[in-house]
């Protein structure tokens, strides 16, 4: 059985070491956390853990950015590892949903030196891709025009494609909604940031730098040369039972993805938040729920099924399911 121990600072704290014998238990929604050492079951051979001082692909040194925090991390830009992951979640469903650039297709693109950054994708051309091993006419077809129809992209999935830290769906579409454009989001100061409710100033911070560096405003440019779009489109939000409403999923959702079930809350008026607290008006729950039905059932807070919340659903205006 897989389980987390989320960082090096707590390994460090319950004095893991391979080999060891451990306790697991569950954890928030699913994922299981180690408790701690079962120290009785020792026998000598244990290794303790070694950070490694380097990054295992670039072999620069890895740093702590900022001494609260956890995480180490590479510093390099160019580091392959960085661009391919940078890359992959660049392409994936609910960022630029860019059909058939996949793992294997960017490692080839990065180890071959064809795609550095995010506007490379955009510049790739069918004699390119026709280098790539197991790459046929078909497949440069298919990728070509996926890449070309992923320029229609809204803004809030381009922010979010971007893979800006802490910033994730949610606040992409919120700042997405609340700026309208790319060029009034890179204006925007950690004061206008911070004014809007959804928007920490941890977060605000992480925009404002990644808009601040020079890397980014050059690609910004290549971007809108490439025609990706920049504006979000505005939408008038529907009337419906879910107006205004705060709302929590938990468990997983047998008839569409969570992300997809916030969009829909979001579209009818709603706001689908990530915690149960006292001003949630109901919980969602669907199978295997967590934690956060445990808190709603001590708040009182109202809980339905996935069928009751779809029943809600196809009582509202005219929106399609996923």
């Amino acid at each position: 059985s897989r389980s987390t121990l989320h960082n090096f600072d707590e390994i460090k704290r319950l004095d893991v070491r391979i080999g060891d014998t451990v306790l697991i238990e569950r954890a928030g929604e699913v994922i299981p956390k180690v408790v701690m050492v079962v120290k009785t079951k020792r026998t000598g051979n244990e290794k303790i853990f070694k950070l490694p001082e380097r990054c295992p692909e670039c072999n620069s040194v890895i740093v702590k950015e900022k001494e609260e925090e956890v995480a180490y991390r590479c510093p390099n830009p160019s580091c392959p590892a960085q661009i391919a992951r940078s890359l992959l979640h660049f392409a994936k469903r609910e960022a630029m949903d860019i059909e058939g650039l996949g793992d294997a297709v960017v490692e080839q693109l990065v180890e071959k030196k064809m795609v550095k950054d995010f506007a490379d994708i955009y510049s790739l051309k069918e004699n390119d891709l026709a280098k790539l091993e197991l790459f046929k006419d078909k497949k440069i077809e298919n990728l070509i025009k996926s890449i070309n129809e992923s320029k229609k992209r809204s803004l809030s999935r381009l922010l979010y494609a971007f893979g800006i830290r802490h910033v994730g769906e949610k606040a992409s579409s919120v700042l997405a909604e609340k700026f309208g454009t790319i060029d009034n989001l890179t204006k925007a100061s950690i004061e206008d940031l911070t004014s809007i409710p959804e928007i920490g100033p941890v977060m605000a911070e992480s925009i404002v730098n990644f808009f601040n560096q020079e890397e980014t405003d050059k690609l910004i440019k290549r971007l809108k040369q490439s025609g990706l779009n920049m504006e979000e489109e505005v939408k008038e939000k529907k009337s419906s039972s879910l107006t205004d409403r705060k709302i929590v999923f938990t468990g997983e959702l047998k008839s569409m993805t969570r992300s997809d079930a916030e969009k829909l809350v979001h579209e009818l008026g709603g706001d689908a938040t990530s915690n149960v607290s006292k001003n949630t008006d109901f919980v969602v729950a669907g199978e295997n729920p967590g934690s956060k039905l445990t808190k709603a059932k001590k708040l009182n807070i109202k809980i339905i099924s996935e069928e009751e919340f779809l029943e809600i659903i196809k009582k509202s205006p005219s929106i399609p399911l996923f």
